[in-house]
């Protein structure tokens, strides 16, 4: 590693990982992506080439491991020195919550980019034993609705569609998409979001009940409030 102008650790830590897109790309690693086009889709305003140098930079930082997967292709995976970071990662965010997070700009609010999101937070062991099509109508005051989907394969085979996939609907959730960009950054919560009516839930009864439990939700911020006077 490059000496830094101190002797100090956190100096040493900074050198590492302290800009803004190694870190969000340790976040994408920790969800779960491997591959490069995974990578880069969870990560809006990234290119293509600042992505293929950020993973060179943790590469030789000892981070992160590029080799082949099961099918030949290329895949990253983090190092255990890269995996040990990843209690950082979510305090930051737990921190942001608590003290520097507001609701989401209209300019941030991206059906595609936050169904991505659902994909990643899926539960692979607590899905049904059959595929499980969840169309997803999401409202936008002055636009019309986005249509999305995510089909749930059993063993965590999970697919997000901008296009309908062909099979048969089981679940459908009509969600304002703010409400479901605060549900996915952990500053509200699915029951509350139902409750206001901006998330509404229908098809099989037992699948519909079934369905918060499908996704690994954040912490919501009332749980992570500044403390009062």
């Amino acid at each position: 590693m490059r000496r830094g102008i101190e002797y100090c650790p956190v100096t040493a830590g900074v050198e590492a990982v302290g800009d803004r897109w190694t870190l969000l790309v340790l976040r994408e690693l920790l969800l779960g992506s491997e591959r490069f086009n995974d990578i880069h889709r969870g990560l809006p305003g990234i290119s293509r080439s600042l992505l293929s140098a950020r993973l060179r930079r943790m590469r030789a930082h000892g981070l992160v491991l590029r080799a082949l997967d099961a099918d030949g292709r290329p895949a990253y995976r983090l190092t255990p020195a890269g995996a040990a970071l990843e209690p950082l990662v979510w305090q930051l965010g737990d921190w942001a919550r608590r003290w520097s997070f507001g609701d989401p700009m209209r300019e941030q609010l991206d059906g595609g980019w936050v169904l991505w999101r659902l994909r990643q937070f899926v539960r692979a062991e607590a899905l049904p034993r059959a595929r499980v099509v969840v169309e997803f109508a999401l409202r936008l005051e002055g636009v019309p609705d986005e249509h999305v989907w995510l089909v749930l394969a059993p063993g965590g085979d999970v697919s997000a569609c901008r296009v309908h996939p062909g099979y048969e609907v089981g679940v459908w959730v009509s969600a304002d998409l703010a409400e479901l960009h605060r549900m996915v950054a952990g500053t509200a919560t699915l029951e509350a979001a139902r409750r206001s009516g901006r998330v509404r839930i229908d098809g099989d009864p037992e699948l519909v009940a079934a369905f918060p439990s499908w996704f690994a939700w954040r912490t919501p911020a009332r749980e992570l409030a500044p403390p009062g006077p």
